[in-house]
């Protein structure tokens, strides 16, 4: 899985839907972007409360976030591939869809030279070094569909900044506690760029910003390298309106998640069961091979080269299938994440020319020109000739890209 194929399970800036003014209708004038035509809700200053659920804890409360008084929240908790702790992933709105605030999944990505292990296994990024948050935003911002344009940097609230700090320095108060072999060096960066990108007819502002946290074992052993993750949120406004939403979320530290005592307390009983089984099943896995390479020692002085070659390839065998599996269940997993992301944003993945897009699942047909989308619901709607340009009919796809 590589850089872009990982990115697609994100969802994408606010994609081109409602390009018509009716299902089954367009005008030329709808087909052109233009900032002049927007006209907003007024941004509120008043706050109020949101909970957000985690799905795989029976859809239990997990953490109360603050948001805009007036807005809508969607959003679930969710654990990302390659990462070990649950992240919240919302969209909060205001009435008219035009202001948003958004929270991505997390990504990650590992590389430990001397374990010779595939660095994109599990969901992680293709990666091998550290990246400063402002590179990991080069990234980001060129897995973004349709193109965008950078304006240039934005200012990182300090509270913003201790926060990623503070993450840091838990982990390296736990690190201290471990074997001098396994300890891990943990630092926190952070960035923001503003960028400008086209959402059906006119043009909007966005602040992405995120958080990166790395931890880099420096010893020889096979530990050597490290582990990062990733966190971007976004700000979406009508232009000339985002410094304002900005200034909201950051002089409130907005979404300001805090996790509901229960909730909290499910988490660490499943982590420390997990982490109790697989100790448990590594022990018996140890002990059942240790008595299979005893035997196989007795039938190697036994048999000689004859039933060593047959051991050998029977453990070629094994590890191929293992491998195998192993791939199938994490590209399900992937697949299956991606669509939950989907359907907890109201939104769906479709393939088309220039790639695939996150659109609005209000609509069953969304046609492309490869820079813009049309959403109907009239199955006998067709944008060629009451558009410009050449309209496709795209294929609607998982919301990783794979098809369904």
């Amino acid at each position: 899985m590589n850089l872009r194929q990982i990115f697609t399970m994100i969802p994408a800036i606010a994609i081109l839907a409602g390009c018509s003014s009716a299902p089954g209708t367009a005008s030329a004038a709808s087909a052109t972007p233009s900032a002049a035509t927007v006209s907003s809700t007024p941004l509120t200053t008043k706050l109020a409360p949101a909970t957000i659920n985690d799905p795989s804890l029976g859809n239990m409360q997990a953490e109360i976030l603050t948001i805009p008084s007036g807005w809508k929240m969607q959003g679930i908790i969710m654990t990302s591939p390659c990462t070990t702790l649950p992240w919240p992933v919302f969209r909060a709105y205001s009435s008219d869809g035009l202001t948003q605030m958004r929270y991505e999944p997390v990504v990650a990505w590992q590389w430990h030279p001397n374990l010779r292990m595939a660095n994109n296994n599990n969901g992680c990024l293709p990666l091998t070094q550290p990246l400063t948050a402002a590179q990991f935003l080069q990234y980001y911002t060129g897995t973004i569909s349709g193109g965008v344009h950078v304006v240039g940097t934005m200012s990182i609230a300090p509270q913003y900044q201790q926060w990623a700090n503070q993450f840091a320095a838990v982990q390296n108060q736990g690190n201290s506690r471990m074997a001098p072999a396994l300890q891990t060096n943990h630092t926190a960066d952070s960035a923001a760029l503003r960028i400008e990108t086209v959402n059906g007819s006119f043009v909007v502002e966005e602040r992405l910003r995120v958080a990166v946290e790395c931890g880099i074992n420096s010893n020889p052993g096979p530990m050597n390298g490290g582990t990062c993750w990733a966190r971007v949120d976004v700000l979406t406004a009508p232009q000339g309106k985002l410094d304002a939403l900005a200034q909201l979320v950051d002089n409130n530290n907005l979404p300001h998640a805090t996790p509901i005592p229960q909730w909290s307390q499910a988490v660490f009983q499943r982590q420390a069961q997990q982490s109790a089984a697989a100790m448990a099943a590594l022990t018996a896995q140890e002990r059942q091979e240790s008595q299979m390479l005893y035997q196989q020692y007795q039938q190697f002085r036994n048999t000689m080269n004859q039933n060593h070659a047959a051991f050998m390839q029977q453990q070629e065998s094994q590890f191929q299938s293992a491998m195998n599996n192993a791939n199938a269940s994490m590209n399900a997993q992937s697949t299956a994440a991606s669509d939950w992301v989907d359907y907890a944003l109201d939104q769906q993945t479709v393939a088309g020319p220039g790639g695939t897009a996150k659109v609005s699942s209000a609509y069953s047909q969304t046609w492309t020109n490869g820079t813009q989308w049309y959403q109907t619901n009239d199955p006998n709607a067709n944008p060629n000739g009451a558009l410009s340009g050449s309209w496709t009919l795209t294929t609607q796809v998982h919301g990783n890209g794979q098809p369904k």
